[in-house]
């Protein structure tokens, strides 16, 4: 692992975000175990800050817990995988009611600079493709200006991006990606709710039936093969 480990206030906020960066990335796989000691030792925190950051991630259900094996990564659930994009489907809809209206035209350039970078970008790895998807996005939700919305929203996104690390790769046809999101910018700049509301939930049943397709290979043994949209 190349990235560098930077601590944040608290030892447990340092423990906390890196580790469920790594859970989300797919660094550390579903089902594995995570050795507390292991881990303390790797980041030079003592015991404590890891079990208080396992304890926050189980709340999220990214970890769980059982008494033979202790703290394990979540194994990826079809039913999970479906709920969350319910909830998506209304939190983001609520986002796009409340941030059209404050729309500017600050965020919109924000949202093609993004989209410059992803266009732009040279061998891009998969995280990266991810990262300036979920900024993308999140660009358009934050002109809501409702905090707590973005917090319950970037907690399933969280989820989501578990799944996007199975089925995004560097080799996706970035021209494609640049398409899908041209569109909500475009749907955007109208300040049409509907049509803002319309095209995000195409996106979003295009990105579900990739996950899906991928969570019922992994456990049938299947190999992987996909082309999945940004959602």
């Amino acid at each position: 692992m190349n990235r560098k480990f930077e601590r944040p206030v608290t030892a447990q906020a340092a423990v906390l975000a890196e580790l469920r960066q790594r859970i989300i990335r797919g660094e550390v796989p579903p089902g594995q175990a995570i050795r507390q000691e292991v881990l303390a030792s790797e980041l030079g925190v003592s015991r404590l800050p890891v079990r208080e950051a396992l304890v926050v991630l189980q709340s999220e259900r990214l970890v769980d817990y059982t008494q033979h094996k202790g703290y394990v990564v979540a194994v990826l659930d079809e039913q999970d995988l479906l709920q969350t994009y319910q909830l998506r489907d209304v939190l983001e809809s609520i986002a796009i009611e409340e941030a059209i209206p404050r729309l500017t035209d600050e965020t919109i350039r924000e949202m093609r600079d993004t989209l410059d970078r992803i266009a732009r970008a040279e061998s891009p790895t998969w995280i990266e493709r991810i990262e300036r998807n979920r900024e993308f996005h999140f660009h358009l939700f934050s002109a809501s200006g409702n905090r707590l919305l973005l917090s319950l929203l970037s907690q399933l996104w969280d989820m989501c991006d578990r799944y996007r690390a199975l089925y995004w790769s560097p080799t996706r046809d970035v021209e494609h990606v640049v398409r899908l999101l041209e569109d909500i910018i475009e749907a955007t700049e109208s300040r049409d709710i509907e049509r803002v509301k319309s095209v995000l939930a195409e996106r979003r049943e295009i990105s579900l039936t990739e996950a899906l397709r991928v969570v019922r290979a992994q456990r049938e043994g299947a190999p992987r093969e996909t082309e999945a949209a940004p959602a």
